[in-house]
């Protein structure tokens, strides 16, 4: 697929070049930093890259690299989510603008764009910014935009060096639609509020990930003709062949 990456500059976004890449994607990476771009990621990975300036809240913008370059496909990695319901919502001025851009370049180009958003997994049962993330999501005309939205837990990089892969890395994660995957429940569960967060406590470091293998996993789902993730959260595992290893 022909897929404009957002948020290129970031820990998940920079590792989505090389994994898009060997998944033999065309890639378009639209940046407000080209210089910043620069230095995280291998010149031979970028060279095999059109880049596109841009502001990332800029929907019109948007629009035009995807009609420009004729995408069909997108990944946006940008922003940064509020942590706590009390914190003002800043990464939904982003999330707007990428939604209404491939809404809108959908309906010019004739064709839906497969989109893949980041999330947390705060998404499902807790209230943060994710859900409005979700919620404005949910709120698109399907006939455009089929949207995943990715629900991992923390992810840490797995190497510090970025730059071309010779063939897919592969990952080892378990996928579930619309819920978090092998979720434990403890005794506290039932007690109201306070069992949320006690069954938070206990599985949040079990759902930790790479960064690698998150982009991995993306860039898989974008080789798909069909993808049983399209219009869904998707909660992720490590699975426990690998963690026994």
């Amino acid at each position: 697929m022909k897929v404009l990456l957002l948020g290129a500059t970031g820990n998940l976004g920079s590792r989505l070049i090389p994994a898009l890449l060997a998944h033999n994607h065309s890639v378009v990476i639209y940046v407000r930093s080209e210089s910043k771009l620069k230095n995280l990621v291998d010149s031979a990975a970028l060279s095999k890259c059109t880049i596109v300036s841009g502001d990332a809240t800029n929907s019109r913008a948007i629009e035009e690299a995807l009609l420009n370059n004729q995408c069909n496909a997108l990944i946006n990695s940008a922003g940064m989510a509020a942590v706590f319901p009390w914190q003002t919502p800043q990464m939904q001025v982003i999330v707007q603008a990428v939604a209404n851009a491939a809404v809108e370049a959908s309906r010019k180009l004739g064709y839906p764009i497969r989109c893949w958003f980041l999330g947390g997994m705060t998404v499902f049962p807790f209230f943060t910014e994710h859900a409005l993330t979700y919620e404005c999501l949910s709120q698109k005309p399907a006939s455009n935009l089929k949207w995943s939205l990715l629900a991992p837990s923390a992810m840490t990089p797995a190497n510090k060096e970025i730059g071309l892969l010779e063939a897919p890395r592969g990952n080892p994660l378990v996928a579930k639609n619309d819920t978090v995957p092998d979720w434990s429940r403890t005794f506290l569960s039932g007690v109201p509020y306070l069992g949320m967060y006690a069954d938070i406590v206990v599985n949040m470091l079990r759902y930790n990930t790479t960064l690698e293998d998150c982009a991995d996993f993306m860039a898989a789902d974008l080789t798909k003709e069909e993808s049983e993730h399209v219009g869904h959260r998707v909660g992720i595992i490590v699975s426990n062949k690998k963690k026994g290893q």
